[in-house]
């Protein structure tokens, strides 16, 4: 009677080099995991080309997020350049006005009537300011809220 023949299958072979620094690690890892060095080294080249593909999507989506990073930071730059920037405006807008203030105040004559009418016109023009000002700052906190809660 004849023995029946073992099934052959093929199997290539897969070879590599690594340093000794490199191999006593995977020495190391596969006597941790109570594996043989080759069991060890196929099981993780299998793991690593199962999940290749997901470690490629995860370096574009890192490139990505690196990349939505740089440009909010370039947009909150140029924010804050724009608010220095009107800052700066406004400091040399009420140093002019307050130099016209000035100005307009040491030219009146030296009547009391004079002085309160210049004293009456400059508040009233200090409660305008506050009106525009407070609108305004309802106007942009509403058009803030809706940008930050907008989806």
């Amino acid at each position: 009677m004849e023995e029946p023949k073992k099934s052959l299958r093929f199997s290539p072979r897969v070879e590599t080099r690594l340093n000794l620094a490199d191999m006593k690690r995977l020495d190391d890892a596969a006597k941790a995991a109570g594996k043989t060095r080759a069991d060890f080294s196929r099981q993780a080249l299998l793991w690593y080309l199962d999940n290749q593909e997901k470690l490629t999507a995860d370096d574009r989506e890192a490139e990505v997020a690196q990349a939505i990073r740089y440009a909010t930071d370039q947009h909150i730059k140029a924010t804050h350049q724009g608010v220095d920037r009107i800052c700066k405006m406004l400091a040399r807008q009420g140093a002019a006005i307050g130099t016209l203030y000035e100005l307009s105040w040491m030219a009146l004559p030296d009547d009391e009537n004079a002085r309160a009418a210049f004293e009456a016109a400059a508040n009233t023009a200090k409660q305008k300011m506050r009106k525009h000002v407070e609108r305004d700052e309802a106007d942009l906190a509403t058009r803030t809220k809706k940008v930050v809660t907008s989806p």
